[in-house]
């Protein structure tokens, strides 16, 4: 125990040092939520690696691998790579052009109000509150294991180290505490990857353990496994976070490079190494009674001793708190930017930005608390929050990129449309034996379509596909005055 608590210890103290330094140094809202748009390729590159492995990647892979074999990574870590490759190959530099801070703010400058507004809302309460949760979650049952902490007590603490580090520095110091919190990751992965293969004995012992069909990466039901791939993958041509180390790049270059490194590296190694630790513990973990999100911490106890242990659990630490703390900004900046500055004060001035930035912070910090006394089910809760925001907003996200026909109107009820007929299909029982994203996504679709076709331009759109024809971003007058942009930045390809 001295050994966890001493690398605990440890590394909250250098997150609270990082945090307190940029604190004295972030002066306004676009140093707080995109690091100035100023941020260098090695940075992003290990920023993205660090984000990507929260408690989804850590905890909930390495029970994919224990539940399904090889398939876990082609149902989860695959996908969510291949489409975050599409995000930056494709996007990236356009993104980089507007010199924005969110996935709302696209969709509020292209067809003006309110158009913004549910993308805000589900991005803030669907997404970010609930996955910091998830994080919370995971460093309550890390504290468990390691200290006999009660859960209750694990929960605040937990919460404590993600928000009042974020709470203070903002993505700076995330940024920064990202870049340490990479290393201390992937060394942990690679140590506990080779100490649990090593224990379970090779795949000489490995393979007769496994259930039929774990070591097929299609898994024994292929179907099952695409339509889980395609459950999670297209939201992350909308995850925030990335869209925010999009923004925060120097350079239209280091925000597409920087990224492709990151998100690769992160999509076959960080997301793959959990899933193969899931598939060995088959050989020394009972079957019985266990719950898939409860491996890892069984791998944990039963297979290194304190000294090494306490690495592999401040990398967990790390995980977490890099995952935690990305989320928190996201929702921070959907209240800053996206509702209170659109439609509460929009000549607000920086400083009062960054006060609300700082205090939307704590609200969803306190959010994503309430929330991680409820949850149970890591993996659950994470497939929902990503099918969900994909079906409102993908399709609508497409259409302003690539269709200048697209009405506001189009927009708003290609996300209204998409995400109720998904939720209401799920709730009749799949009807067919059809999965809810096939409907949902045709409902989405031809209500986007319909609309528009239907519907005029409303006053204030932009009548533009993005990916050809830019984004004019619309800046106030402090904005204009610390900028230097006269009107609006184009944004064209």
């Amino acid at each position: 125990m001295i050994w966890y608590a001493f690398y605990v210890i440890l590394f909250t103290i250098v997150m609270f040092a990082i945090g307190l330094y940029h604190f004295r140094r972030t002066k306004n809202v676009d140093d707080y939520l995109v690091a100035g748009w100023n941020v260098g390729p090695i940075k992003i590159t290990l920023t993205v690696i660090a984000t990507w492995a929260g408690a989804s990647v850590f905890i909930g892979s390495v029970g994919l691998g224990y539940e399904f074999g090889l398939s876990g990574y082609t149902r989860f870590g695959l996908p969510a790579m291949v489409f975050s490759l599409l995000l930056v190959f494709f996007f990236a530099k356009v993104l980089r052009r507007t010199k924005l801070y969110t996935v709302p703010d696209v969709f509020e400058e292209r067809f003006g109000k309110p158009a913004g507004v549910l993308p805000a809302v589900l991005s803030a309460g669907l997404y970010a509150a609930p996955v910091t949760a998830m994080q919370i979650v995971a460093l309550g049952a890390l504290f468990d294991v390691l200290f006999g902490m009660p859960l209750v007590w694990g929960l605040v603490l937990g919460w404590a180290i993600i928000y009042g580090y974020t709470m203070l520095g903002g993505l700076p110091s995330v940024i920064v505490t990202d870049s340490i919190q990479t290393v201390v990751l992937v060394v942990g992965l690679v140590i506990m990857g080779v100490a649990t293969w090593s224990f379970a004995g090779g795949m000489a012992e490995i393979a007769p353990a496994v259930p039929g069909g774990h070591l097929d990466p299609i898994g024994a039901n292929p179907i099952d496994t695409l339509i889980f791939a395609m459950t999670i993958g297209p939201f992350y041509l909308i995850w925030q976070s990335s869209w925010q180390r999009i923004y925060a790049a120097r350079t239209e270059r280091i925000a597409l490079w920087g990224n492709v490194v990151g998100f690769a590296v992160a999509g076959f190694a960080i997301a793959l190494i959990p899933v193969l630790i899931g598939m060995a513990a088959r050989t020394f973990v009972a079957e019985e009674g266990v719950a898939p999100d409860s491996v890892f911490y069984l791998v944990l106890q039963d297979i290194l001793p304190p000294a090494i242990g306490g690495i592999l659990a401040m990398a967990l630490m790390a995980a977490l708190v890099s995952g935690g703390d990305s989320f928190l900004l996201q929702g921070s900046a959907n209240l800053t930017r996206d509702l209170y500055q659109r439609y509460r004060r929009p000549d607000a001035s920086q400083a009062q930005l960054l006060k609300i930035s700082r205090w939307g912070v704590t609200v969803i910090g306190l959010v994503a608390l309430l929330i991680a006394f409820f949850v149970t089910d890591i993996v659950g809760i994470y497939t929902y929050t990503l099918k969900w925001s994909a079906l409102a907003l993908v399709p609508a996200f497409l259409a302003v990129m690539f269709w200048r026909r697209t009405t506001r109107f189009g927009a708003i009820a290609s996300m209204v449309a998409g995400l109720a007929v998904a939720i209401g299909w799920e709730a009749a029982g799949n009807p067919f034996g059809v999965p809810d994203i096939l409907p949902g996504y045709l409902a989405g679709v031809a209500a986007l379509v319909f609309g528009s076709l239907l519907t005029g331009h409303a006053p204030g759109e932009q009548v533009k596909a993005v990916w050809r024809d830019g984004l004019e971003r619309q800046y106030t007058a402090e904005e204009r005055a610390l900028t230097g942009e006269s009107t609006a930045t184009g944004a064209g390809g």
